[in-house]
């Protein structure tokens, strides 16, 4: 996310610029470029999931994949597109379509081209002209077949500089009990028990209205976030004369601290002086965060032998450091050929939703 700090417009001249870029493919940074086993298993852990299906060959080799297969958010991290155009305008990242179209197998070797795909002008609670940016990233395997698409979405609007709106205002950082600590212990050890895995989970004993049991993360950490980070990546986050390098092809891409020293605007995310700058309570989770965890969620219910077809996901309201998610669910259609559809929600220990999800899934028919 990036923030004017100058109250910058979005000109007819901005916005024909941009959308003169609809449709323009071009290859974008990654991450990763090949699902290896440890970048797999990386970004499984830092979504806090030992799913051995993604982190054990010998047990993955016995499932229908016949080896380790990637999550469906795993291709997030070998391409993930950012705002571009209307510079200095306010961006906020609000959401993701994702399309399953195979399964990315360990070794693939994959490759991200994006483009812009629309910018839709919508209404919303900020002054000043607002639009929806949407980018559409497809990600092709070495042989050039097609594993996924991303549509991902942006919400582009004018307002005064960041920290004004004082929105989350009413906040506060939560102290728990040692009884709340426990409850959350628990549920921790019940996601373990309840982990479907080998156990198949058939599209014929599925019925609407079924209800998925809670998964918790939390309370959110730093070190979550960092450890989310590991295995996510960033085109931001470098070290020394590679950040120096990075920063002086790219003057927008550092602010200074309070200090003096350059430094990234993503350090919202764990640092508590900058957060509070920006008008935030504290550090708070990463958008694709809370997307990994939703997705953690619907593969364990659906188990080895079910299939990830379709994630959509909109992002409400950011978790903060100390805050509690809660993931639920419930089976809201049940579709031909094995299909299902879960409708999804993150919501705080506050009871504050901050997503919500529809997932399209694949269960084995006897």
């Amino acid at each position: 996310m990036s923030a004017s700090r100058d109250g910058s417009k979005i000109t007819e001249e901005a916005l024909n610029a941009l959308r003169r870029e609809i449709g323009v493919e071009s290859d974008l940074p990654q991450f990763n470029h090949e699902a290896t086993a440890d970048a797999i298993r990386h970004f499984v852990l830092g979504r806090g999931d030992d799913n051995p299906l993604f982190c054990d060959r010998d047990y993955a080799k016995t499932t229908r994949w016949g080896d380790i297969i990637a999550p469906a958010t795993f291709i997030l991290t070998c391409g993930f597109p950012r705002s571009r155009g209307l510079p200095g305008v306010h961006a906020l990242f609000t959401g993701v379509d994702i399309v399953c179209r195979k399964p990315v197998k360990l070794g693939a070797k994959i490759k991200a081209r994006s483009a812009l795909f629309e910018v839709k002008e919508r209404n919303g609670q900020y002054a000043g002209k607002q639009f929806q940016q949407t980018s559409r990233t497809d990600y092709r395997d070495e042989n050039g077949e097609l594993l996924s698409t991303l549509y991902s979405h942006a919400f582009r609007m004018e307002r005064g500089a960041a920290g004004k709106s004082n929105k989350f205002a009413d906040l506060t950082r939560k102290e728990y009990s040692a009884e709340e600590i426990d409850e959350i212990d628990a549920a921790y050890v019940r996601e373990l028990e309840e982990r479907r895995g080998a156990n198949p989970r058939y599209w014929n004993d599925t019925n609407v209205g079924d209800v998925l049991s809670d998964m918790v993360k939390g309370p959110l950490t730093v070190t979550d976030n960092v450890a989310f980070l590991v295995g996510f990546g960033t085109v931001f986050v470098r070290a020394h004369r590679i950040w120096h390098d990075f920063r002086k092809r790219h003057p927008g891409a550092a602010v200074k601290d309070p200090r003096g020293v350059w430094d990234v605007p993503e350090r919202v995310h764990w640092d508590e002086e900058l957060a509070a700058a920006i008008g935030m309570p504290g550090p708070y989770d990463y958008g694709p965060q809370r997307i990994a965890w939703i997705d953690h969620r619907v593969a364990d219910w659906i188990g080895d032998d079910g299939w990830m077809k379709q994630l959509t996901v909109k992002l409400v309201a950011p978790n903060f450091v100390g805050d509690t998610t809660w993931i639920r669910g419930h089976v809201a259609e049940k579709l031909e050929n094995g299909e299902v559809m879960l409708n999804l929600a993150t919501q705080d220990q506050r009871g504050r939703t901050t997503a919500t999800a529809t997932a399209r899934v694949v269960l084995p028919v006897r």
